[in-house]
């Protein structure tokens, strides 16, 4: 049987992100997490910008918890949306729907970074958790379960990923080629 968090890249770069604020393997919070996550427990999970929120049933107890994580400005987004609008295997991933994998290379020429990565210190790849649980560490189990289900919904819809980070999420295509236009309109001699 296949993980059903996590089947796409991005997926599993999600939930695995909660590493950089503490999470190693093995580690029981992962395997309760899970276990709450297939049990249904995670409800009235939110996306977006810069949070992800849910409730988490445990024990006959329900935990308001958050994932949070820093959104980047439009500015950013206009440069990180030329750079993508100039490398084409990223255009033909969003086209057809799905983040390409050098996604995150191309974003970093920008100074950008889609999902976090362990061991970098940048302020954009901070994330913050929250969970009023008896656990002290910033990682918890109900935390792990609101990853994982997230990671979920976010396998389904990619945009997701964009709309947590403060990005565009309609008309990619017309905005690929708009900010395409406009880097090409830039380069020409005046």
């Amino acid at each position: 049987m296949s993980d059903p968090y996590g089947r796409t890249w991005w997926g599993r770069k999600w939930w695995r992100a909660l590493e950089t604020i503490g999470l190693n393997y093995p580690d029981q919070r992962i395997v309760r997490g899970r276990a709450l996550a297939g049990h249904g427990a995670v409800t009235g999970m939110s996306i977006d910008p810069g949070v992800v929120s849910g409730h988490v049933a445990d024990n006959g107890r329900t935990f308001d918890t958050e994932i949070r994580i820093p959104v980047y400005n439009a500015s950013a987004w206009a440069a990180g949306m030329t750079a993508l609008s100039l490398s084409p295997s990223c255009v033909a991933g969003l086209l057809a729907g799905r983040l390409p994998k050098k996604i995150d290379d191309v974003l970093a020429e920008t100074g950008m970074r889609l999902l976090p990565k362990k061991f970098v210190t940048e302020d954009h790849n901070r994330i913050t958790a929250s969970c009023p649980c008896a656990d002290n560490r910033e990682v918890c189990a109900h935390i792990m379960a609101l990853a994982l289900v997230s990671a979920a919904k976010m396998d389904d819809d990619p945009w997701l990923v964009l709309l947590l980070r403060g990005g565009p999420t309609r008309d990619l295509a017309g905005r690929l080629r708009a900010a395409r236009v406009a880097s090409m309109d830039a380069a020409q001699p005046v």
